[in-house]
């Protein structure tokens, strides 16, 4: 059955490329950046880690603080225009993309250990200015889903352009900075981050047209000031609110389970291709994540066509963890290029799956809030979901700093080689390490969360179509 949509399909593929642009930088973030400070450079694994901590502490505050000033803020444009996102959406999405570059800045005359704090301390704020940026521009431009596409056939059809793209621009990253990057030389890694950099502003272009607030929704945000007051309550009334509702709360831990299970495949890619694969001029990159760009090109047309028939987004989400969590058993064992193609293209469909059920799940959940409260407040709750999911992050560091220092692995030595000649004895030990944090951690955090998801969250099909008849009804 053909469902009417309210956008062009046009309108669609540009605002399922913002997933594009993300992915552009947030991948090439994941698997460049602890490498290259800590395997690269030379800086200590406790303090990779613990620059990584303190990203995650400014998570803590940047994300929920962002996420809440975006509804209780009254900007010009809002006043006059009733503009809402679209600004910010520029405003964030333009420094980021130089933010990006600023990382791999860091003086390289600088070497540890007399130069040690200060790179320390260059990574510790180009992380900051990192996330600051990317909370400000992907707050807005998320938050605009569950109001611009308000039916959930159309969610759908929008999260399908959102997976291909996104997976898309994934595989982008890796594959043509693999390119220009080679572990031997760390002044490649800037190459690679000027060829991120200038790829960054064709995905922001791309964008614009999907992102752009339309007169309908403009109108709903002057009907919406009207409903403020939650808004304008004082901040940790308003997280007291946001956290307690449970099941917000079990959507953000499923959420969190799977984003930080990847975030943890990313980093670990170079450390496979480098340790495992003994490959330290990334050739095999390409092949190995053009697999999982494979798997997730041919399983999301079915992701899309099964669920548009099952209409179920909880089942749906349920099946796609389990997958994840089985395609992680396979990358225990892999040791070679083919091996670990066949594993990521396994990946890639599970992958598909939970990237393409995320976006319509969480608004249901958005929708449901909105049925509750009487107002849309999209933003604080995408702000505390990205503070939530940003612990990731800190406890990716974590996981491959504690499997490290727990394996002897050596930083500063980029090579196999390097590492078994000062290793000689435990290497091997060190290689197994690079699994726990590839493989055998998430799939375990995976397992978990779905489990918890399964458990906990019982928003069916028939309330989330109750909700949606009284959010028409109230005109938002």
């Amino acid at each position: 059955m053909k469902h009417p949509y309210e956008n062009s399909r046009l309108i669609h593929a540009s605002f399922g490329s913002r997933e594009m642009f993300s992915q552009w930088f947030t991948s090439a973030f994941g698997l460049y950046t602890f490498f290259f400070y800590e395997s690269v450079i030379g800086l200590p694994s406790e303090l990779a880690f613990a620059a990584f901590f303190i990203f995650a502490a400014w998570n803590a505050v940047n994300d929920p603080i962002a996420g809440y000033l975006m509804e209780k803020l009254k900007m010009p444009w809002q006043r006059k225009r009733h503009f809402h996102r679209f600004p910010w959406i520029i405003i964030g999405g333009i420094p980021w993309i130089v933010s990006y570059l600023v990382i791999f800045l860091v003086p390289l005359r600088w070497h540890p250990p007399d130069d040690t704090w200060k790179i320390f301390a260059w990574y510790v704020g180009s992380l900051l200015l990192f996330d600051t940026f990317f909370t400000i521009h992907d707050i807005n431009a998320t938050s605009l889903f569950p109001v611009k596409f308000r039916k959930p056939e159309e969610r759908r059809a929008v999260q399908g352009w959102g997976t291909l793209l996104g997976i898309l621009g994934l595989v982008l990253a890796f594959t043509i900075t693999a390119m220009f990057v080679n572990q031997r030389h760390p002044e490649s890694y800037r190459q690679g981050a000027l060829v991120s950099f200038a790829g960054g502003f064709l995905f922001f272009a791309m964008l614009l047209p999907g992102v752009y607030e339309t007169k309908r929704l403009r109108a709903q945000y002057a009907r919406n000031q009207a409903r403020t007051g939650d808004a304008a309550q004082p901040f940790f009334a308003v997280a007291r609110k946001v956290l307690s509702d449970r099941l917000v709360r079990v959507k953000y831990l499923f959420f969190f389970g799977y984003q930080a299970a990847v975030a943890m495949v990313n980093a670990s890619a170079l450390y496979v291709i480098t340790y495992i694969l003994d490959d330290p001029g990334n050739k095999s990159l390409p092949f190995i994540m053009g697999s999982m760009l494979v798997g997730a090109l041919v399983s999301t047309p079915l992701w899309l066509a099964v669920s548009q028939k099952v209409n179920d987004n909880r089942k749906m989400s349920i099946f796609a963890g389990l997958l994840m969590t089985v395609s992680f058993v396979p990358m225990i064992f892999a040791v070679t290029q083919w091996q670990w193609m066949a594993t990521l293209a396994l990946f890639g469909v599970s992958l598909g799956g939970q990237w393409f059920m995320d976006p319509p799940t969480m608004g249901d959940v958005l929708d449901d809030v909105a049925a509750r409260t009487g107002k849309r407040e999209q933003s604080i709750y995408y702000g505390y979901q990205t503070f939530i999911t940003r612990f990731g992050e800190a406890l990716k560091a974590g996981v491959i700093a504690l499997a490290h220092i727990a394996t002897g692995f050596k930083e500063g030595v980029p090579t196999l080689a390097g590492q078994q000649a000062a290793n000689p004895e435990g290497w091997k030990t060190m290689i197994f390490g690079i699994r726990v944090h590839t493989a055998i951690v998430p799939a375990i955090l995976v397992l978990a969360m779905t489990i918890v998801f399964w458990r906990r969250f019982d928003l069916t099909p028939q309330k989330a179509a109750e909700n949606r008849k009284k959010l028409e009804k109230l005109g938002i």
